[in-house]
């Protein structure tokens, strides 16, 4: 069966036949799940964390839970009980008859079924009318305790891993719960793997400082361009082409965004009308990297330009008004953006040199306070998720106090859109 182009390149769910291992990742991914810590696996969007995943543990050794802003501790734990057909319930209360029915009272708890004598912490249902009595053992575990749902796993033997994707969704409050969760799963050995939108290390550490050296932390960045020759020489095999007078360009305009490169070869076979491996040699030109260029720009501008709207909506205040929001730090972020070097962009912002600049093109300088503008910056991933900007393009690091550019594709969108156009567009929410 021929190699599909849609197999080989772009960006999926399922495994990816160009990926390729790395040594500095792949080996300390493997040493982490093999440890006995908690694994947290980080990086920007589209840069291999869920393919890091798929390729190095089967489906039966682990179960997936996608977090959501609307996700807590106990969802999570009860969609673990779910797929692991656990059943579990909050209360039941039976009257039939000359039947005695027990009630388990309170919270969330597990019903699990023993015939036997009865337990410390358990009720009995007995039925009068029947010959024999038959004894139901109900232990009780309360969902809400990482010690009880600890208890419920180490009884399940089949999972080796639980899995928690989009960990960066999460209000900061769940995430610092599950922070002191991990601490009691790790003391069970029982590993969770993080996956999380970030770009500095010792996240979770931030919320609960007992977790050092508990966890282990694989960045799946930086990419470098020796691996996405790598990866574009691996496609080349699979479907007999030839990227060698692109390949070059390809690299350097991807920013070092394996999505990216990922998806510009996907879209220069297209355009050369490959879609499936050739039974001739196809060389890709200049023409099909222009076309596949365009298009990747036009799909990531239309995506882009929605969440700098979004970003910059807030709701309009007088002059005569104080706070946060009549300051317009959004607005004023985006200008910044759409204006600075992309040099400085790509290393990150401090929160430092973000004041000042700001108080450079602020209708309010001397208003714009560091605390103000700290408020903010803690709040910005949470911030873009109220606003449906999903992934989120831009994450604050409270450690190092850096603002970093979390989406992979932005930089290749910002190098090739008309930045000063795009600005004109957008609302200036300080204008009357």
């Amino acid at each position: 069966m021929k190699n599909k182009v849609t197999d080989v390149f772009g960006v999926k769910s399922t495994l990816i036949k160009t990926y390729i291992e790395r040594e500095n990742v792949d080996r300390k991914f493997q040493d982490a799940i093999n440890g006995g810590n908690e694994v947290i696996v980080y990086g920007s969007s589209k840069q291999g964390k869920t393919t890091l995943i798929l390729k190095h543990l089967d489906e039966t050794d682990y179960i997936k839970v996608e977090c959501s802003p609307q996700t807590n501790p106990i969802d999570i734990y009860k969609s673990i009980l779910r797929q692991l057909n656990i059943g579990y319930i909050e209360s039941e209360t039976n009257h039939t008859g000359n039947q005695q029915g027990g009630k388990i009272n309170g919270g969330f708890k597990v019903k699990v079924p023993m015939i036997g004598e009865i337990g410390l912490g358990s009720e009995v249902n007995e039925t009068d009318s029947q010959s024999s009595t038959q004894k139901q053992i109900f232990f009780e575990y309360n969902l809400e305790l990482a010690q009880d749902v600890s208890e419920l796993l180490q009884k399940n033997k089949s999972i080796k891993y639980v899995v928690l994707e989009n960990f960066h969704y999460l209000s900061l409050e769940t995430q610092e719960s599950l922070a002191y969760d991990l601490r009691i799963f790790q003391d069970h050995q029982i590993i969770f793997i993080i996956l999380g939108i970030w770009r500095e290390a010792n996240r979770l550490v931030q919320f609960n400082g007992d977790l050092l050296d508990r966890i282990s932390e694989v960045p799946v960045e930086p990419w470098e361009k020796n691996d996405f020759s790598k990866v574009i020489d691996k496609g080349e095999v699979l479907l007999n082409v030839d990227f060698s007078n692109i390949k070059t360009q390809i690299i350097n305009c991807s920013y070092d965004s394996i999505g990216v490169v990922q998806e510009i070869c996907k879209q220069c076979c297209i355009a050369a009308n490959v879609h499936e491996e050739s039974e001739t040699r196809i060389i890709l030109e200049q023409e099909h990297l222009v076309k596949a260029l365009k298009i990747k720009s036009n799909e990531y501008g239309v995506r882009h330009n929605r969440n700098f709207e979004s970003f910059v909506d807030i709701s309009r205040k007088t002059s005569t008004q104080s706070g946060k929001a009549s300051l317009a730090f959004p607005y004023y972020f985006i200008q910044l953006l759409l204006t600075f070097q992309l040099d400085n962009i790509e290393s990150g912002l401090s929160r430092s040199s973000l004041l000042e600049e700001i108080r450079k093109i602020h209708h309010r300088p001397d208003d714009v306070r560091s605390s103000d503008l700290g408020a903010f910056l803690h709040n910005i991933t949470q911030y873009q998720i109220n606003k449906k900007i999903n992934p989120p393009f831009v994450d604050y690091d409270r450690g190092g106090k850096m603002l970093k550019i979390i989406d992979s594709s932005l930089y290749f969108y910002l190098r090739n859109c008309n930045r000063k156009e795009i600005l004109e567009d957008l609302p200036n929410p300080v204008e009357e």
